[in-house]
């Protein structure tokens, strides 16, 4: 993926082509630099200006070699890791430019840190350590993805990134479907201080299982429900979820005719582990981001774009009833007793959260009536219960905002408008403080660059 074509958005004022006289990737007049008059100085500018870009091997390094991390029990990390060289390459050039509205983030952060005050255990201190270290890989990363320039990572480049990562994501679906009970005893494993790998959060992301395996009281046979490559089947949905849309847009902008059929291929092919999850929460997520893509070619007169979103729904409702996907769901809500529960524990939430409205606890911590900690079972509540009230106002502001920002992308690129509008709406029932986040935000950031160039685009060029 990484040595493919920068997106082309058919335009002569793309902020993609640097070819015309309106781009905001040149700085000099409109003599050109082919000329050996006066160019020195321009030439200079240009070779300053390239010295100074952001470079796009951390992205590359953490998405498409994802599985090399992964088997080394490093890929809770990546973020982190990566962030780093992200972090020094920004210092290093300087001037870094934020988006409006990323105040509202930071506060969100600190409000996170002064909840820490609330724990009561060093487990779950490491617990609030590592979703923070999480929160601040992905804040890096957003800033880091909106201030390369569209010459250096052009759109297609960046979703080429996380399409190669949404097919390791398939693949590691497929691993649990053939070998559910298949897990990798990792390196980071062996090497991490044995009161740190205790954690049972730390424990089941650096000893990586292929699937879970649920036998419930009542069923007939257990349930197996690929995920890897991560920890939970829900993490898996939810992955899967906010990548397809980018997947779909990689196909439109992006790539040959081959590679369009490859995918369109590989992504039939996914729905064979996409429906062995029985994932309720995946399918619905999936069915919504049609739905809205379909209102928005609608409201636009883009027949193509409405029909093409009918023709993949209708498919995938015909698909999963062929394969018995809504049998097999219903079959295991009905001895899980999942609804009621999920129910009961944002209940629960709410009214524990009552008693510690401003700075919440801290972490989850263990439900007074079933086998769950409260503050698991979707962001709205993890953020609710674990940081308080004040922090799940700033945490929705920035994530909506997200959303509201984006909407005046071009369809072409409404996709990038969907995944944070997608995240508004899982975030109750999911949890979105992973790699989750990384890629709302690369798709927040890819958004909302563009539209910061066709800004610059619109503006009158200042002659000397």
């Amino acid at each position: 993926m990484a040595s493919m074509a920068p997106h082309r958005s058919g335009t002569g004022n793309s902020p993609h082509r640097s070819g015309t006289g309106t781009s905001p990737h040149r700085s000099g007049t409109g003599t050109g630099t082919g000329t050996g008059t006066g160019t020195g100085p321009l030439r200079s500018g240009a070779a300053n200006r390239t010295a100074r870009e952001l470079p796009v091997w951390p992205l590359r390094a953490m998405f498409v070699f994802y599985p090399l991390w992964w088997v080394l029990g490093l890929a809770p990390f990546a973020g982190l890791i990566f962030a780093l060289p992200m972090v020094a390459n920004l210092v290093r050039r300087g001037r870094v430019a934020v988006p409006r509205g990323f105040g509202i983030w930071l506060l969100f952060l600190l409000a996170m840190i002064i909840a820490g005050s609330q724990l009561d255990s060093v487990p779950r201190l490491v617990g609030l350590l590592f979703r923070l270290a999480a929160y601040a890989s992905a804040t890096v990363i957003f800033v880091y993805v909106y201030n390369c320039s569209s010459r250096r990572l052009p759109v297609g480049t960046a979703v080429g990134f996380l399409v190669a990562f949404w097919i390791w994501v398939v693949i590691g679906g497929y691993l649990g479907v053939l070998f559910p009970e298949g897990s990798i005893a990792t390196p980071m494993e062996k090497v991490m201080p044995a009161s740190i790998a205790a954690n049972e959060l730390v424990s089941e992301l650096v000893h990586p299982k292929f699937a879970e395996v649920q036998h419930p009281w009542g069923a007939a046979e257990p349930f197996v429900r690929p995920s890897a490559p991560f920890p939970y089947t829900n993490a898996w949905g939810s992955h899967y979820a906010l990548l397809l849309p980018l997947v779909l847009l990689f196909m439109r902008i992006q790539g040959t005719i081959r590679q369009g059929v490859l995918l369109g291929l590989l992504a039939t092919a996914s729905l064979i582990p996409a429906f062995a999850t029985l994932n309720r929460g995946m399918l619905l997520a999936v069915a919504f981001a049609l739905a809205y893509a379909a209102l928005r070619y609608a409201a636009k007169g883009h027949f193509k774009g409405l029909v093409a979103m009918v023709a993949a729904g209708v498919v995938g409702v015909t698909v999963a009833y062929l394969t018995g996907v809504a049998d097999g769901i219903t079959s295991r809500t009905s001895v899980s007793g999942s609804n009621d529960d999920r129910v009961g524990i944002y209940l629960e939430a709410f009214e524990r959260t009552l008693e510690s409205p401003i700075l919440g606890y801290g972490a989850p911590r263990p439900s007074a009536t079933i086998g769950v900690s409260v503050g698991t079972q979707g962001q709205f509540w993890n953020v609710m219960f674990s940081y308080g009230f004040p922090a799940l106002l700033l945490f929705t502001l920035f994530l909506a905002g997200l959303a509201w920002r984006t909407r005046k992308l071009p369809l072409e690129l409404v996709w990038l408008h969907v995944v944070p509008v997608m995240a508004v709406f899982m975030m109750f029932y999911y949890g979105l403080d992973s790699t989750q986040l990384v890629v709302i935000f690369m798709a927040a950031a890819l958004g909302l660059r563009h539209l910061r160039d066709l800004r610059r685009q619109d503006q009158p060029e200042v002659r000397a």
